[in-house]
């Protein structure tokens, strides 16, 4: 579950499936004259779909933190044996249907049990050589070595057939990375105290497969409902993305029965945004339809 605190007091709440397809959004539309065009495209979208899936299984019990009377959020939800099964059990999944996004949602996981295996940094990381590197939690060491030994497995048959290479699904691997931190952004990190969205950057993104070019995004707000990207990586300007939350007051009275009912009954929010590239200028709007 993503949490974001709100300025009133209450708290914005999206599925991890809901995350993953704004990710999906990212996905789908990436690529122009600067940057490459995803290949392959519909293995990338559908890992982009599928990759959280495995939270289904947490979020259908809803942990509830008691001393807020809330659910809990990505960021504290205690951690449970079942994530690991849930986890091995999705990019099973993914993988008999289509095993090349298969392995890229198994190296997202694993990867991000290590600061993203220091490949791309953002607001998360860090910048620079002094980044902090991300120790793997005791309970999930066995599941990332095991993971991560199939991956390659899968890379070296990649490269032995000569279909494609793996240094090509490591540059997919980290346009990956861009479309996650994207959706948390605007799920959830972009914002600062007042409700006013930060200026940020994700770097290096690679631009092509086949060289070594790079590039620093800049993640530019221009209100609470549009930012500008530079340099752009989409196919279209404005591109309209959305995703749905709900918005719940805490109250640590509540029983955690009844924190779970007022979860399910809270209202649904259409939040959406459009992202355009630095050379346009931001919509006119009125109110923040968002919040």
């Amino acid at each position: 579950m993503i949490k974001r605190d709100l300025q009133d007091g209450t708290s914005l709440f999206i599925l991890q499936e809901d995350h993953a397809d704004l990710a999906a959004q990212f996905a789908a539309h990436w690529g122009n004259e600067r940057f490459a065009k995803l290949e392959p495209y519909e293995s990338m979208v559908f890992a982009g779909i599928y990759h959280d899936s495995d939270h289904r299984e947490t979020e259908a019990d809803i942990p509830i933190d008691s001393e807020k009377g809330l659910p809990h959020g990505h960021r504290t939800v205690p951690f449970s044996p079942k994530k690991i099964v849930a986890l091995s059990q999705n990019i099973d999944w993914v993988s008999e249907r289509d095993p090349y996004a298969g392995l890229i949602v198994s190296m997202h996981h694993t990867g991000l049990a290590q600061s993203r295996y220091n490949l791309i940094q953002s607001w998360q990381t860090g910048y620079g050589a002094a980044a902090p590197q991300k120790r793997i939690r005791p309970e999930m060491e066995a599941t990332v070595k095991t993971l991560e030994a199939s991956q390659q497995e899968q890379l070296d048959r990649i490269d032995r057939i000569g279909k494609d290479s793996s240094r090509h699904v490591w540059v997919n691997y980290r346009i990956f990375q861009v479309f996650d931190l994207l959706s948390l952004y605007f799920c959830c990190d972009g914002y600062e105290a007042d409700g006013s969205m930060k200026a940020v950057r994700i770097t290096p993104v690679p631009t092509a497969y086949e060289s070594e070019k790079e590039v620093e995004l800049h993640i530019i707000p221009s209100d609470s409902q549009s930012v500008r990207i530079d340099p752009y990586p989409f196919d279209v300007s404005p591109l309209s993305i959305a995703v749905i939350g709900r918005v719940i007051s805490g109250d640590p009275v509540k029983s955690e029965a009844a924190s779970r009912l007022a979860f399910h009954k809270a209202d649904r929010r259409l939040l959406s945004w459009e992202v355009m590239s630095a050379s346009e200028a931001a919509p006119l709007r009125v109110g923040n339809e968002s919040e």
